[in-house]
């Protein structure tokens, strides 16, 4: 059986020709978003605006940071629910 492939942080955007990388601290693709700055390819296409792509692979690199957050608050109330009990 084969080791789930890891992801390691931080994850950094960075921009390419008409698009975002997001790549892990290791220097690999996680994700892609692609943008351009021709309304009429972007109409032709459903490309995004440089903006909206930037805005969405800038979330996509939060994912890890947000997972951390989101495991200590569950943590927290766990721990809070077992001191109530």
């Amino acid at each position: 059986m084969t080791e789930p492939r890891g992801f390691p942080t931080p994850w950094l955007v960075v921009e390419k020709a008409e698009s975002f990388c997001i790549e892990d601290a290791s220097g690999a693709a996680v994700a892609w978003t692609y943008f351009s700055d021709d309304a009429k390819a972007r109409a032709a296409t459903g490309l995004m605006t440089r903006d909206e792509a930037q805005r969405i692979a800038k979330a996509v690199a939060m994912i890890p940071e947000m997972r951390t957050i989101i495991r200590t608050l569950q943590d927290g109330l766990a721990e809070a629910d077992a001191s109530d009990a």
